[in-house]
């Protein structure tokens, strides 16, 4: 009790604080981007924080939401022993604690850990190649479980043990010791969904979660109705997670002979539906999955990505109560509090057609 009382106190005080209004908001770092693609809520010492990795400054930002204020910003060398470079996309980011603050690089295959004063005490490269090709989502997800990180190992596009049919290859889990670089790779394969199917890559990059309750991971692929829970042990269930929103995917062999191969990917990812984040809170125990009605070709040249969203929740038991609609923008930060989640409101409207440089607007939403 001596150590639950003081954390009730402290978040029951900030959602006391935060129910004044709707109109949640952090400050944008002067030299930082509003899109920063690396991002993880977090709680230290009874206090709910947010790490948002700056590409624009080479930094990590470490908000205080209660304060709502930037607390520490630790600033990477770009040359030298403590230098941190190439972090600008197709990365992941996870803090641990203020003594290991783990990046992964997945362009290059390369693991930095670094404490919260900067310095870079460790670095590897995987052992076993590069575990990325192609183009895909800006952030790669990333699970972590006692030293060791899982995340999608996609086959290389080059070199001798490059694979030449990418459409068969199957799926595999790359379990990343961080300590050494050492890589263990398991199979687990797409769904029947995807069997046969020329889709996007995008449409085959899962998100991974981990539940350190029930010690199993939770995969979400972008086109299957089901949540596959497993230990990679030889446990896996599915729970069926479907949102009406998530109807059909196009193939891409369908419009190579009018799309270029640079757009091709992103084109057919955009016009086709699929279920994108995937958010497990470790406070309450529940799951968010955001699901995403396609864009027509017509808006996607107009590079208009604002489509129709809705987020359903699961609980511990990934048993679905409840579906709340989104508002259709990108999905860039979150974090939870109590019984709500807030998530960035439409940044489209609320930043750029506003020529709002200087804040990031939240929605809160009660999900019990």
């Amino acid at each position: 009790m001596r150590y639950i009382l003081p954390f009730l106190i402290i978040t029951s005080f900030f959602s006391a604080k935060a129910q004044q209004g709707d109109n949640y908001t952090l400050p944008v770092d002067g030299k930082s981007d509003l899109f920063n693609y690396m991002s993880q809520p977090f709680i230290e010492d009874g206090n709910h924080k947010l790490a948002m990795f700056s590409t624009n400054e080479n930094a990590l930002l470490i908000y205080n939401l209660e304060e709502r204020k930037i607390e520490r910003k630790v600033i990477y060398d770009k040359l030298g022993p403590n230098k941190l470079t190439n972090m600008y996309m197709h990365g992941s980011l996870k803090y641990i604690n203020q003594d290991s603050i783990f990046y992964y690089d997945v362009q290059i295959g390369r693991g930095v850990l670094s404490d919260i004063e900067g310095n870079v005490y460790h670095r590897f490269i995987t052992k076993n190649g590069i575990y990325a090709y192609g183009s895909h989502n800006f952030i790669k997800s990333m699970a972590y479980r006692n030293k060791k990180a899982y995340m999608q190992s996609w086959p290389k596009a080059v070199g001798p043990n490059a694979v030449k049919d990418h459409k068969s290859a199957p799926n595999k889990i790359a379990i990343i010791d961080i300590t050494d670089g050492s890589v263990e790779e398991v199979l687990f394969d797409f769904p029947a969904v995807y069997k046969d199917r020329d889709l996007s890559q995008i449409l085959k990059d899962l998100d991974i979660v981990y539940n350190p309750h029930t010690d199993k991971f939770v995969i979400s692929f972008p086109f299957s109705h089901y949540l596959f829970e497993t230990d990679f042990k030889g446990y896996t269930k599915k729970h069926l997670a479907k949102s009406d929103l998530v109807q059909e995917a196009v193939d891409m062999e369908d419009y190579k002979a009018r799309i270029s191969a640079t757009s091709l990917v992103s084109y057919t990812d955009w016009i086709s539906d699929k279920y994108e984040n995937l958010v497990f809170d470790p406070q309450s125990g529940y799951y968010f999955r955001l699901a995403r009605k396609h864009i027509s070709e017509e808006n996607f040249s107009e590079r208009d990505f604002t489509t129709e969203k809705e987020v359903l929740i699961f609980d511990e038991s990934l048993k679905h109560v409840k579906t709340i609609k989104h508002h259709g923008g990108v999905w860039l930060y979150h974090f939870v509090i109590g019984d709500y989640i807030y998530w960035n409101k439409n940044m489209s409207i609320h930043n750029l057609d506003a020529g709002n440089e200087d804040t990031f607007f939240f929605e809160r939403v009660k999900f019990k």
